[in-house]
């Protein structure tokens, strides 16, 4: 059987791609050829459990990853799915021990894209999630709460506010993550904003109940806001910041963005950080005050200024190069 194969071969051959996502996900209008971002972090991500607990790790190939797939996504908690894992194994508890554990975060971070659990030797230095008790669909209202806690008075969500003018006027860092629970996140201490950039992955969930209700399609949303629909200036940006295997082209066939920051509700509150620290930013660079256009009229102003400033220096050096000519030469 094509799913009996080893979870560490690389590249994984079409027709597993195929049976995988629609064993995790079922018939969620998945484009095969869309996934390529996705399966790339797949491969990856069993590495780095394979390298974390080599032989004593009781899973071994893509068959074992669909048995716990089916018992989370069934409803079972996680120590109804660590003991059904447990009599499936032939090794004992001594030598599995925290093996099983990382077999079930593993494949949570699979179905999700989500940082969840830690293992040996490997330090993302993102934020870990631990999934130990209650549901699954629990668990998932934990990590994203839908609160509006933050005033949003007088922010708007303008054309300017994508990722191409984050970088270019307000000189932030952008960092593409495969977390879908550090989407968003601003990092004030080097003005990195991280953004889960897995478009293809987002519009095959939106049929399917395992996200809580709305995230996908507001995530979305906030996708079309900063890669904007056909603007070649942000396709350039993003093309030249992962590998080619890595980037997920659909990120700008997002559909219309939703500019009003209201009907955000999971991702609200950082849309207000982010929104105040961009507008808070000022240009730094003679390239950044060229490039700023939030403040059309003022910007109009400055360089109006700027530009009869440098004329009339320019006169004035003419006229005195003039008359210093004329003093010597009479």
């Amino acid at each position: 059987m094509a799913l009996e194969r080893s979870i560490l071969e690389y590249p994984i051959p079409p027709n597993i791609q195929a049976e995988i996502a629609n064993q995790f996900w079922g018939n969620g209008g998945f484009q095969l050829g869309h996934l390529r971002p996705y399966f790339q972090y797949y491969t990856e991500q069993c590495r780095i459990v394979y390298q974390s607990h080599k032989t004593r790790l009781p899973l071994k190939t893509h068959s074992d990853i669909i048995e716990i797939a089916t018992d989370i996504l069934g409803g079972l908690t996680r120590y109804e799915v660590r003991d059904k894992l447990d009599g499936r194994c032939n090794t004992s508890n001594a030598q599995i021990d925290d093996t099983l554990d990382a077999c079930i975060d593993l494949t949570i971070r699979l179905l999700f894209m989500l940082d969840v659990g830690e293992f040996p030797n490997y330090f993302s230095g993102r934020r870990k999630l631990v999934w130990s008790n209650g549901s699954l669909r629990d668990f998932m209202k934990e990590v994203y709460p839908e609160k509006l806690p933050l005033n949003n008075d007088g922010i708007k969500l303008g054309r300017g506010f994508d990722v191409y003018n984050m970088v270019r006027i307000a000189g932030f860092n952008i960092e593409l993550t495969t977390n879908l629970s550090d989407h968003l996140r601003l990092r004030d201490a080097d003005k990195t904003v991280t953004i889960f950039h897995h478009a293809s992955f987002l519009k095959g969930q939106r049929q399917l109940p395992f996200f809580p209700d709305g995230l996908v399609d507001e995530t979305l949303a906030t996708l079309s806001l900063l890669f904007p629909q056909g603007d070649r200036n942000t396709e350039k940006w993003y093309n030249k910041q992962e590998s080619p295997d890595e980037l997920d082209h659909e990120v700008q066939e997002c559909g219309s963005p939703q500019r009003r920051i209201d009907k955000y509700n999971y991702w609200h509150d950082r849309l207000v950080i982010l929104k105040e620290a961009f507008d808070e930013t000022r240009p730094s660079t003679l390239s950044q005050w060229w490039n700023d256009r939030r403040e059309g009229t003022q910007w109009y102003t400055l360089w109006v200024a700027i530009l009869l400033t440098l004329l009339f220096g320019l006169i004035q050096s003419i006229v005195g190069a003039l008359q210093l000519y004329k003093t010597y030469n009479p």
